[in-house]
């Protein structure tokens, strides 16, 4: 259950994170344009250079002008009054003694939109300010309050992760041993949701997840502020501040600007609801046979459905394709093309059985409950989808038949007409040219007659089928309303003819005779022999020349 709530949360969060990105990049790259290049020596921005200087681009002029910076803040003997402003022609240079430290040009005042000499001693006031503070920043006074600053925060860490761990302890002996008499089952309808001990193992990796996220954001702040405090890391904390700060901000701006799009999807998938809701009721009638509409059977009712709901989904997701967010990225496209490719090449035979179904279904081959015959599998339908057809068997076996199998078979239906017309069952006996035809009729009939479940009328009937070289074969053919019964009402057939042809002494035998039949005994039972029956003998004849 955890693991279903973190991939769906990372499944919301993730397009939210692209569309964040490329945004960002985005908006990186307008502000690189117009800010320009950013001179920070020590970490923070003074101010930007957005004008070249001969063969010196904004960037390379920014570089240098930040590291002859540092170089003074390194210098023991700085002196504030050697730092001058000095106009030359149609630029002025602030210089350190003879050494240049930067140049504002018209080029820069002109971008900047101000005066070049107000420019150059705003400029000018930057780089003295960055100066002495770096230098106050790295006095050894200042960096002994730190140190000690420092040890007081680590210290602090220590006893709030104590105090964490004693409250995980705490709660989790709470969760464990307590008598749970204020948990009770969560249901959802009529699925049990959580149980009593699925919510204590659920309380429980709730309180480490607390437990090892405060410990983390602890450990995190504290690297944070000591990092800060000291001045040869200040930078560097500053760096760190940036890479959590700037994808919260982002993912919160990005969230905020999806909120109008969420309210379009809502108001699009809602009415997709209400289509699809109205669609059902109509369905639920026509299946009652509140609604009758001509020439629409009740069996096409949830094929149709299913299409609708899904051509009606189809196109709400292509609807909302375009409020989503990040769906306008490379990288959301190009996932959307794989799993497209990956959903066409794997999907022929799913989609093959599934057209199958819809065609066996506008057919009307055979319904839910009906004995059917495919190939060499006999059944009755017990369960029809889409994709496949499931049959039970006469074995009470579950056979499984893809649709695209049965529309390229031929389906036998025993059971469309049989309650109305009646269903024709038959079975061959073969009998010996010695017995007469009309006897055999007389007999298959009363033994087709005594069979419960074939109907008295129409009468049944019997076809001489062939006249073999020994025998004559007799198909006796009868009518029943129960096809589902058809394997045991011709096993009751065949018992009523064995016991008709036994009781009127006939034998139920296809005589070859190429072997001699003298002295062979009957084959009926002794039961159903007369009392003076004696066995016969071989008889020899011979010839007189």
């Amino acid at each position: 259950m955890k693991k279903v709530l973190i991939y769906l949360l990372c499944a919301i969060l993730f397009p939210l994170f692209l569309q964040a990105r490329d945004k960002n990049e985005v908006a990186d790259s307008l502000a690189a344009e117009i800010q320009g290049a950013a001179v920070n020596p020590f970490g923070a921005t003074l101010f930007h250079i957005k004008a070249h200087l001969g063969p010196f681009s904004a960037q390379s002029r920014a570089e240098r002008v930040s590291e002859k910076i540092r170089e003074l803040a390194r210098d023991p003997f700085f002196d504030k009054d050697s730092l001058t402003i000095e106009h030359a022609e149609d630029e002025y240079e602030i210089r350190y003694r003879e050494d240049v430290v930067a140049m504002v040009t018209k080029a820069d005042a002109q971008a900047e939109k101000t005066a070049i000499d107000i420019l150059a001693f705003q400029k000018y006031r930057m780089i003295v300010q960055a100066i002495e503070q770096s230098i106050l920043e790295n006095n050894q006074q200042q960096i002994l309050k730190s140190i000690i600053f420092s040890g007081i925060i680590l210290v602090l860490l220590i006893v709030f992760i104590i105090l964490v761990n004693k409250l995980y302890y705490f709660l989790d002996n709470k969760i464990h041993v307590g008598t749970h008499d204020w948990l009770s089952k969560i249901r959802i309808r009529e699925y049990q949701l959580l149980t009593t001990r699925r919510q204590i193992i659920l309380l429980h990796n709730l309180n480490a997840i607390f437990r090892y996220g405060m410990i983390i954001f602890l450990f995190l702040l504290a690297l944070f502020i000591t990092s800060y405090l000291l001045p040869w890391t200040k930078v560097y904390s500053l760096i760190f501040l940036g890479f959590i700060l700037k994808p919260m901000k982002d993912f919160l701006v990005s969230l905020w600007q999806f909120i109008p799009n969420l309210f379009a999807i809502i108001v699009i998938v809602f009415i997709t609801r209400m289509v699809l809701r109205f669609f059902r009721f109509l369905k639920t009638e026509i299946e009652a046979g509140e609604i009758k509409i001509r020439g629409f059977f009740p069996e096409w009712t949830s094929p149709v459905f299913d299409i609708v709901r899904f051509l009606a989904w189809a196109f709400t997701v292509i609807l909302v394709w375009p409020y989503l967010p990040g769906s306008d990225s490379k990288i959301f496209q190009g996932v959307s093309v794989f799993i497209g490719l990956l959903v066409s090449i794997t999907s022929a035979s799913i989609l093959g059985n599934l057209m199958a179904g819809f065609s066996l279904t506008f057919i009307r081959a055979f319904k839910t409950g009906d004995r059917i015959g495919v190939g060499d599998v006999t059944g009755d339908v017990v369960e029809k989808t889409l994709a496949v057809t499931k049959v039970r068997t006469i074995k009470n076996e579950i056979v499984t038949i893809p649709n695209s199998k049965i529309t390229s078979s031929e389906v036998i239906n025993y059971s469309t007409l049989a309650p109305d017309e009646g269903l024709i069952l038959h079975t061959t006996v073969t009998i010996g040219y010695d017995t007469p035809w009309d006897l055999v009729h007389r007999l298959l009939i009363e033994a087709a007659k005594e069979t419960p479940l074939l109907l008295q009328e129409p009468e049944p009937f019997v076809l001489q089928t062939r006249l073999d070289d020994f025998y004559v074969a007799y198909q006796v053919n009868a009518y029943t309303r129960d096809a589902n019964s058809m394997v045991n009402i011709l096993s009751e057939l065949h018992q009523h003819i064995q016991k008709t042809f036994f009781n009127a002494g006939v034998e139920i035998m296809s005589p070859h005779y190429s072997s001699l039949r003298d002295g062979n005994r009957v084959a009926i039972p002794d039961e159903n022999l007369p009392p003076d029956y004696n066995q016969p003998g071989f008889g020899v004849h011979l010839k007189k020349d």
